[in-house]
C-alpha cells in the first residue's frame, strides 16, 4: 500500500481537483524522482474551498501543477499524438518557457511504469501518475468537470511486436504507467569548457541511473551488469567515468531495463538536449567544441540509433542543430518546431486558454486587451485533427511564461517584459555597432517587417558566422543576417507576418520593449545617456496620453519640451568622429522616442507605418504612432541644422504628420512635429522646437514652443487642421 506521504498527496489531489477550475500546461523545472517509493514534495496546503483564491504554478513538474494550481490548460493530447507518431525519434523545437519541460514530464508519469524499491510493480492505480489522469477536474468555462482529454481517448498501438502491420485502438488509461522510461535533463551541464561540461554530464547520468536504482537487485541480471550499474549509481566511482562511458550510459541503462522489464521496449525522453551545444558553438575555442560535439554525439547516437531495446525517443530544446553533426548520424528522426502545426498547438498559448484564464483571475477586459498587445502575437498554422488547415488560416499564441508571470504578480494594470528572466540575447549588443544589424533592429522596433530566407537547422558553418559575427572578425553579409535572424526567430524573438513569404515581425509589445532596451544600452555605449532624465520624460508623456484637455496641454508639453530638452542636451558620442555631431540624421532621435514610448504604460507603440498620405495617392512612412483607447499621437522627427531651417519648416513638418492621420482611428488626436538641431554645437547649446496640433473634445489647437523655450506657433494657425477634419 502507500505510505502516509503518498496518501496525503492522494488526499490533495482529490481535494484540490474539486476546487480547480481548469488545467493547463506551463513550463517545467527540474524533475522529481521516477520512484513511488520516494518522497513526494507536494503543497499540503491546499484547501477543499468552493472558490478558493486564483493560483498558478509558475515553475515545477506536470505533478505540481495540477496540484499546487487552481487553473491550467490541458495539453494532454499531446501524449496520444507522441506515442501514435510513425517516427522513432522525435525532435520538438520550440522557444524558451513554451512549456517544453512540463509536456515532457507530463508523458513520463502518463507512460512510466511504477515500481518499489527492489523493481517490483506495483499496482498503477494507488499511484500518484494514476491518481493525475484519472481524476475529474472543472474544466470547462462553467465549472463543469471532466477528465483530461487524454484519459477521454483511444490511442492507437500495434498489435504485438510480430504483426507490425496491424493496429488497434485502445483506451489510453490501458497505457498508463506500461511502459519502462529513461529521463535525463542537460540544462545544467552549460558551461565555458569542455572539461566542465563532460563533469556536468558525469552528475546528470549519475542522477538518471539513480532513478533506476533498483537494478542492482534485479533477479533479471547477472553480476557483472549490476557491478557495472553500481559504476553509475556512486557518487564517487560515477566521477571516474571515462569518455566511452559517459557515451554508452544511456544505451546501457536502456538495455539493463529492457532486461529487467521482460524485454519491454523503452521510452527515452531527453530535455534541453541542445543546451551545451548552443552555448559551446558561439563560445568555445576550436579543441573543445570539437570534443563536446563528439561526446554529445555519442551519447546521441548510441542511445537513439539502432538502439533495440528502443521504443521511443523524445528531444526537446530550443533549436534544430541536427545538421551541426551533433544529430547527424540519426536517420530515424522526425522534426518539428513552432511553425509545425502538429505539435505547435501544444505549446504556448491560444486566444481561448487566455480567456480562461484571465477569467479565473478577474481580469478587467480593458486590461486584458492591453495584455494581448504586450504578450500575444506568434503566428503559427492552425491545425485540425491530422491535417493543417491552410497556409493562410493562423491562430496567434502567448507566451506562457509571460502571461502566468502577468498573473501571479496579481497587478493587472502593470505590464512589464518578463524576457529578462528567460531569454538571453545579450550578443545582440555587439551586433548593433554594425549598420546593418542595427538597421534591421531599427526597422523592427518601428513595427516594420524584414525579409530574409530562415534557416532552420543549423549547420557548425551556421554557428561559425554567428560566432564571427558576434565577435567583429569579419564583414556581414546577406548570407549573416539571415543566420542571425534565424536564431533570433528560433529564440522567440520574432514571429511570421501572417501567409506572407519569407516575412517577420516583432510579435508584442513585450519583445519589442526588450529589442528597444538593447538598442538604448548601444546607444549609451557610444553616448551618454541619463536614464533619469529618460524616464523623466516617460511621466510627462504619460499625462499628454492620460489628460489630453486644453488647459493642461500646453502645460504637459511644456514639461515634455524640458524633459525632452534635457535629455538631449545631455546626449554626448563617446568617440565623436563626426562633423555633423550625435544628431548627424533622426535615428537616435527615433530610437530615444522609441524607447519613451515603449515605457509608457497603457500604449500601442508603431513606428515607420506605410501607408497612403490624406488627400494623397502617395505613399509615405508615420515615423512615431502611439495610441492609447483614447487618444492618438503622430509624430514627425526632423533633425535640421540652423542654416536649413525656413521660416515654413515646422509647418511643413506639421503637416507631413497630420497627412498621417488616416492611421489613427481614437477620438482625441495629436499631431507633433519636433526639429532637434543638427550641427556642431556643444551638448549644452543644442536646440529642440516643438509645434502640436490638437483635436480633442474641446476644439482645435495649435500651440508650440521655439528654439529660446518661448511659446510660438511658427506662423500656423487652427485652420491648417481643416483638412485633416474634413477628411475626418
Amino acid at each position: 500500500g502507500l505510505g502516509r506521504q503518498e496518501s496525503t498527496a492522494m488526499a490533495v489531489l482529490q481535494s484540490h481537483s474539486q476546487a480547480a477550475t481548469s488545467i493547463v500546461s506551463t513550463q517545467g523545472a527540474a524533475l522529481g524522482s521516477t520512484q513511488v517509493t520516494n518522497s513526494q514534495k507536494l503543497d499540503t496546503h491546499i484547501a477543499s474551498a468552493k472558490k478558493p483564491n486564483p493560483r498558478i504554478k509558475r515553475d515545477g513538474d506536470f505533478k505540481d501543477l495540477v496540484t499546487q494550481s487552481t487553473t491550467f490548460a490541458d495539453k494532454s493530447l499531446f501524449i496520444k499524438d507522441i506515442i501514435e507518431d510513425s517516427d522513432t525519434v522525435l525532435l520538438l523545437a520550440m522557444p524558451r518557457r513554451w512549456g517544453k519541460t512540463v509536456n515532457l514530464d507530463m508523458l513520463r508519469r502518463f507512460l512510466e511504469t511504477p515500481v518499489d524499491g527492489n523493481g517490483k510493480v506495483i499496482d498503477e492505480t494507488v499511484t500518484i501518475n494514476y491518481q493525475i489522469f484519472s481524476r475529474e477536474y472543472a474544466l470547462q468555462p462553467d465549472g463543469g468537470k471532466s477528465l483530461l482529454k487524454i484519459s477521454q481517448s483511444k490511442i492507437l498501438v500495434q498489435n504485438s511486436e510480430d504483426d507490425v502491420f496491424c493496429r488497434h485502438e485502445v483506451d489510453a488509461l490501458k497505457l498508463q504507467g506500461t511502459y519502462p522510461v529513461i529521463y535525463i535533463d542537460f540544462k545544467n551541464c552549460k558551461s565555458d569548457r569542455f572539461d566542465t561540461v563532460r563533469e556536468g554530464v558525469k552528475r546528470v547520468l549519475n542522477s538518471c541511473f539513480k532513478q533506476h536504482r533498483y537494478l542492482e537487485k534485479s533477479d533479471n541480471l547477472d553480476e557483472e551488469e549490476k557491478e557495472k550499474i553500481k559504476r553509475y549509481v556512486g557518487a564517487i566511482s560515477s566521477e571516474g567515468l571515462n569518455d566511452d562511458q559517459i557515451k554508452s550510459g544511456l544505451q546501457f541503462l536502456s538495455e539493463m531495463l529492457y532486461q529487467h522489464y521482460d524485454k519491454k521496449k523503452v521510452w527515452i525522453l531527453i530535455d534541453e538536449y541542445d543546451a551545451v551545444a548552443n552555448v559551446a558553438y558561439r563560445k568555445f575555442n576550436a579543441d573543445d567544441l570539437d570534443k563536446t560535439i563528439e561526446l554529445f554525439t555519442g551519447i546521441y547516437e548510441n542511445a537513439l540509433k539502432g538502439n533495440p531495446c528502443l521504443e521511443k525517443g523524445v528531444l526537446t530544446g530550443v533549436q534544430y542543430i541536427a545538421r551541426s553533426g551533433m544529430l547527424s548520424g540519426l536517420n530515424n528522426l522526425g522534426k518539428f518546431n513552432f511553425t509545425d502545426a502538429k505539435y505547435a498547438q501544444y505549446y504556448g498559448l491560444d486566444q481561448g486558454e487566455v480567456d480562461l484564464f484571465f477569467g479565473h483571475f478577474e481580469v478587467p477586459k480593458p486590461l486584458g486587451d492591453k495584455a494581448k498587445s504586450w504578450y500575444n502575437g506568434y503566428q503559427v498554422q492552425k491545425y485540425n485533427g491530422n491535417y493543417v488547415t491552410s497556409s493562410q488560416e493562423l491562430v496567434s499564441k502567448y507566451n506562457i511564461w509571460s502571461i502566468v508571470s502577468y498573473l501571479k504578480r496579481g497587478e493587472f494594470s502593470c505590464f512589464k517584459s518578463h524576457w529578462e528572466e528567460s531569454g538571453n540575447i545579450d550578443f545582440l549588443g555587439e551586433l548593433l555597432s554594425k549598420p546593418k544589424v542595427r538597421e534591421k533592429v531599427e526597422e523592427l522596433i518601428d513595427g516594420a517587417c524584414i525579409s530574409f530566407d530562415r534557416k532552420d537547422d543549423f549547420s557548425s558553418n551556421d554557428f561559425n558566422q554567428l560566432k564571427n559575427m558576434i565577435s567583429g572578425s569579419k564583414e556581414i553579409t546577406s548570407d549573416g543576417l539571415a543566420v542571425l535572424f534565424s536564431y533570433l526567430f528560433i529564440g522567440g524573438y520574432l514571429t511570421i507576418d501572417g501567409p506572407i513569404q519569407n516575412a517577420y515581425r516583432l510579435p508584442n509589445m513585450e519583445i519589442m520593449y526588450e529589442m528597444g532596451k538593447r538598442l538604448i544600452k548601444h546607444y549609451q555605449h557610444i553616448c551618454t545617456i541619463d536614464p533619469a532624465k529618460i524616464q523623466s520624460a516617460t511621466y510627462v508623456l504619460q499625462d499628454i496620453m492620460s489628460t489630453p484637455h486644453r488647459e493642461r496641454m500646453q502645460e504637459h508639453f511644456k514639461n515634455f519640451y524640458d524633459r525632452f530638452k534635457e535629455v538631449i542636451c545631455t546626449v554626448r558620442l563617446v568617440d565623436d568622429k563626426n562633423a555633423e555631431g550625435v544628431f548627424a540624421n533622426e535615428d537616435i532621435v527615433h530610437s530615444l522616442l522609441n524607447y519613451i514610448a515603449l515605457q509608457t504604460q497603457h500604449t500601442t507603440l508603431g513606428s515607420e507605418l506605410y501607408t497612403t498620405k490624406l488627400h494623397s495617392k502617395q505613399k509615405g512612412r508615420a515615423d512615431i504612432k502611439i495610441t492609447n483607447k483614447d487618444v492618438g499621437v503622430i509624430m514627425e522627427i526632423k533633425c535640421l541644422p540652423v542654416s536649413h531651417r525656413s521660416d515654413n519648416h515646422m509647418k511643413e513638418a506639421l503637416e507631413q504628420a497630420m497627412s498621417y492621420g488616416n492611421l489613427l482611428d481614437t477620438n482625441k488626436n495629436l499631431f507633433i512635429a519636433i526639429n532637434v538641431e543638427r550641427g556642431t554645437r556643444t551638448s549644452e547649446e543644442r536646440t529642440i522646437e516643438l509645434l502640436c496640433a490638437s483635436v480633442v473634445s474641446d476644439g482645435q489647437h495649435v500651440f508650440g514652443i521655439n528654439a529660446s523655450g518661448f511659446n510660438d506657433t511658427f506662423g500656423v494657425d487652427n485652420s491648417i487642421m481643416k483638412g485633416f477634419t474634413d477628411c475626418r
